[in-house]
């Protein structure tokens, strides 16, 4: 697959997560973090999964999939074990402008979920382009070690001078040696 990694805006993206097991329950904890427009639609959710709409005050439908919740949503997350409806669904939405994302068939996906760490602004994701979602994910608990704890206070601060400090070169050639003189500090 050719996967281009992009960060894409949420802002007024709806979420559509049919199936309630462990695997819709992971995707919405990946979603989580960038939007709470989120609406799962299953006739049996796991427990933590519910702890986790309840927490997040996110929309449960219990109830099988039907083709009108496709209405009005911009991104689709299938997570069920029916390999048939999956199929059903592909065949709904591919001609659709809604991305989607299926568990088990890497073919009907218009993008995957990588592995990421998100300590306020900054976002490293790590992806094998589906071909080894294990080691990303133990690659990414790798990278989280390496991350300073006061890396909030330091984008802070380079954000500050972002927006403060006249565009240019000079602004530029500053903010990367106050970059570079940060990692330089932590790879100590």
């Amino acid at each position: 697959m050719n996967y281009l990694p992009i960060f894409l805006n949420m802002k007024n993206k709806k979420v559509l997560v049919i199936g309630g097991g462990e695997v819709a329950h992971r995707k919405v904890l990946s979603l989580l973090k960038f939007t709470k427009d989120i609406m799962i639609v299953s006739s049996h959710i796991k427990t933590e999964l519910k702890k986790t709409i309840n927490k997040y005050s996110l929309t449960y439908l219990q109830d099988n999939y039907n083709s009108k919740y496709l209405e009005k949503i911009d991104i689709l997350i299938v997570a069920v074990d029916d390999l048939k409806l999956q199929k059903n669904i592909y065949e709904e939405t591919k001609d659709k402008k809604i991305m989607c994302n299926f568990s088990d068939f890497e073919e009907y996906c218009d993008f995957i979920l990588p592995s990421y760490i998100k300590k306020d602004d900054l976002v490293v994701c790590v992806s094998t382009m589906g071909s080894a979602p294990a080691f990303a994910k133990e690659f990414k608990k790798y990278i989280e070690k390496l991350i300073p704890n006061d890396i909030d206070c330091f984008l802070k601060q380079m954000k500050d001078l972002r927006t403060t400090l006249p565009k240019g070169k000079k602004r530029m050639d500053l903010l990367r040696q106050k970059a570079q003189k940060y990692i330089q500090n932590f790879k100590q």
